[in-house]
């Protein structure tokens, strides 16, 4: 095989694990309730598909056509290897260079979202902390390497929690109810933030198409559509909203 197959082929793996791990993330958080408060396993999938697919999209956005690519697009080695807040405002800088924005009336709306959305930039900043170094939190503080910036993820998470349920004055009322279920309130909470989480993956989705990251992008975006575009309208649909999570 090839050194440019055998690079497309490795590219193309990447993609679907970053898929598969997204899928996973997903189904896990929404397993969270009273009885279950497992953050780890969500965070640790969920931060690993998200850094995997923006890290895709970047080689795409700089591979020529034999699949070489002359200057990396991130880093690959230490804390900033895993850095998916600076991964996605790289990635959000080639959509600004190439016009991405204005190329169909979707693509604002995604920019826009990846850009100010108050929640999924909380959520892309946890995850960054998460993959670089906060998984560790716990061992850190046993052995004594936990710096001033190191947090508990699982605060984090309850940071933003919060947030979505101060925006919720139904979900409030009902969490100062004892006579509420806590499990449907769990439940309802992960809703909103898979909700988010969906719209992250499907804006990211989208640039497979619509950027112009290259043929071979085109391609491959069977891999997080439902179908390769048709030549004037093409509804997106990526398979993390295919996939109904109970």
């Amino acid at each position: 095989m090839r050194t440019s197959e055998l690079k497309k082929l490795c590219l193309t793996n990447e993609i679907n694990a970053a898929i598969n791990l997204l899928k996973k993330g997903l189904a896990e958080l929404q397993k969270i309730d009273g009885a279950n408060d497992f953050y780890h396993l969500p965070l640790l999938l969920l931060s690993s598909g998200y850094e995997r697919l923006i890290k895709c999209l970047l080689c795409l956005a700089v591979m020529d056509d034999q699949g070489n690519i002359k200057n990396l697009p991130f880093k690959i080695s230490g804390r900033e290897g895993h850095d998916l807040e600076a991964l996605l405002n790289s990635l959000l800088s080639i959509c600004e260079e190439r016009r991405y924005s204005s190329t169909f009336p979707a693509a604002k709306a995604d920019i826009d979202l990846l850009t100010d959305d108050v929640h999924l930039r909380e959520i892309v900043v946890l995850l960054s902390e998460f993959a670089k170094g906060d998984r560790y939190y716990n061992l850190d503080i046993v052995i004594g390497r936990s710096g001033e910036k190191s947090k508990d993820p699982n605060r984090s998470w309850d940071d933003i929690e919060k947030a979505i349920i101060h925006q919720q004055p139904d979900i409030l009322r009902r969490l100062n109810d004892l006579t509420q279920d806590i499990d449907g309130i769990y439940k309802e909470i992960n809703r909103e933030l898979v909700k988010v989480l969906e719209k992250f993956a499907r804006a990211l989705s989208r640039l497979f198409v619509y950027a112009d990251f290259g043929d071979f992008a085109k391609q491959i975006s069977p891999l997080v559509h439902d179908s390769p575009p048709p030549p004037f309208k093409y509804q997106l649909l990526t398979p993390l909203l295919q996939e109904k999570f109970v």
